[in-house]
């Protein structure tokens, strides 16, 4: 849809020879003659209404008297001779826009509609209408005074320098992200103005990860998303080779299934394997039955998916212009339990990991399962595996590999680990952890890639650091 007004049409000159072709509105004492041109160019209006209404008295005195603002009529006047009319700022819009209202000029008030001020802590946006309608919808969309009502300039108490990339995204344009904060004050401005692809790219912790060492052989070099847990937003997670049931965006009705990876630019469809759209006429009855016979076999596919003993990649797919992602989660302050179900030489990293969670991510990995249709999760039950290929500093040391870490791991399990009901404990606290989700047999799979953390107090206040000399600064204020 275009939101930009028609070419104003062509007008007759004026005739300053023919003073009888005129007609003289009188705006607070100051005298604009008009022709009857100017008074139809943007009719039916107020003047039209009045000087060509023959039962009223200025229909024949060609003369009408108007208590407004002599300055914004200027403009009004310069309009109806067909010029193209624009504000200077905010003040000078929102009387332009009253005044039309005031006249009933409906394409005065189009052509208004395509620009807006934005006043933010003081600094001045001019932004096209268009501009705010890419990524709707959004806040600004609830900033329409031109519809039916009049509103007084947009004030908002926030950043100019972080408005103007919110102003650049709007635009179009990639927004250079110069650090941590940089990413996280973009984010909370994102927030408050509901710009919800912003938010998007702003909550993968990385564009584009390229997984070029895939652990399995039958994986693609693949993009990943490194995500926080709580900017995950649960209804863009799937599955790989998920099915939806769609609608048909011309008849609003249920159509065939489609593999999820095929919606957002995979291989797998169905729609290779569907057959001619059913005619207009086919019977009502048969179309539900149709239906819920297609939708079971959907449910049977992914209920089959979730519960296949592979392991299934979960994806992330936020937008509709990028390929799946593949799902990195990064965890702080947990708990990781290694545990012995018989003797630790066994197996030298432990038969059983569990995650001992805090209760946010408890409830936001939750949200996933319910999605997902996996089992629930409870405070220290979970599918956890490390990583043939895991990188983990732990006591303040490197460790690249199973290989690496298995020495450690077995001397630490001899001298620190306790005896539990499942058997021989070994506790770590892991200050980070980036974890790939997957699904196995219905449960939620978390595979540990990378961590940092201790096994003991002693081990972390030997890894504790002292203030700085800015930092002690600034704490003494």
């Amino acid at each position: 849809m275009s939101f930009m007004s028609a070419a104003p049409h062509p007008l007759p000159p004026l005739s300053t020879s023919e003073p009888q072709s005129f007609y003289t509105i009188v705006v607070s004492g100051e005298n604009f003659p008009v022709t009857l041109s100017a008074i139809q160019y943007d009719a039916p209006n107020f003047f039209s209404e009045i000087f060509l209404n023959p039962s009223r008295e200025e229909y024949s005195a060609r003369v009408m008297y108007i208590n407004r603002n002599p300055d914004i009529f200027r403009d009004i006047v310069k309009h109806m001779q067909g010029y193209f009319v624009a504000a200077k700022d905010e003040v000078h819009l929102e009387n332009l826009v009253t005044d039309a209202y005031f006249y009933k000029l409906k394409r005065l008030i189009e052509n208004l509609r395509q620009t807006m001020f934005v006043n933010v802590s003081g600094t001045v946006f001019k932004i096209a209408r268009e501009t705010i309608l890419n990524d709707t919808p959004n806040f600004f969309e609830l900033l329409n005074p031109y519809s039916d009502r009049n509103l007084t300039p947009t004030f908002f108490c926030r950043s100019p320098e972080l408005f103007k990339d919110i102003l650049s995204h709007l635009q179009g344009y990639e927004i250079h992200i110069r650090d941590k904060i940089h990413r996280n004050n973009l984010l909370k401005e994102a927030r408050y103005f509901k710009l919800n692809n912003l938010i998007q790219k702003l909550s993968l912790g990385t564009e584009y990860v390229y997984s070029g060492f895939p652990t399995r052989s039958e994986d693609r070099i693949k993009p990943e998303a490194t995500m926080l847990l709580k900017n995950i937003k649960v209804k863009y997670v799937l599955v790989k080779d998920w099915r939806e049931f769609i609608k048909d965006p011309s008849t609003g009705r249920s159509s065939n299934p489609v593999f999820a990876d095929d919606m957002y630019g995979g291989s797998n469809s169905l729609h290779q394997n569907a057959g001619p759209k059913q005619s207009q006429d086919t019977n009502a009855g048969d179309d539900s039955d149709t239906i819920a016979k297609n939708k079971e076999k959907i449910l049977q596919h992914n209920r089959s998916l979730i519960q296949s003993s592979e392991l299934q990649d979960l994806l992330y797919k936020p937008m509709d212009d990028i390929e799946p992602l593949a799902l990195v989660v990064e965890l702080s302050s947990i708990e990781l339990f290694a545990i012995w179900s018989t003797s630790i030489n066994s197996s030298m990293l432990g038969d059983q990991h569990l995650f001992v969670y805090r209760e946010q991510d408890l409830a936001c990995l939750n949200k996933i399962c319910k999605h997902l249709g996996l089992q629930t999760l409870v405070m220290a039950a979970n599918v956890i595996q490390l990583s043939p290929n895991i990188y983990m500093q732990l006591d303040g040391q490197a460790y690249k590999g199973q290989e690496e870490l298995e020495p450690i791991i077995r001397k630490l399990a001899q001298t620190q680990a306790k005896v539990t009901p499942p058997g021989r404990a070994l506790r770590l606290f892991l200050g980070r952890a980036l974890v790939r989700m997957g699904c196995k047999s219905g449960q939620l799979v978390m595979t540990i890639v990378k961590a940092e953390g201790w096994s003991s107090d002693k081990e972390y206040n030997a890894c504790r650091k002292y203030l700085t000399e800015d930092m002690k600064d600034f704490s003494a204020v």
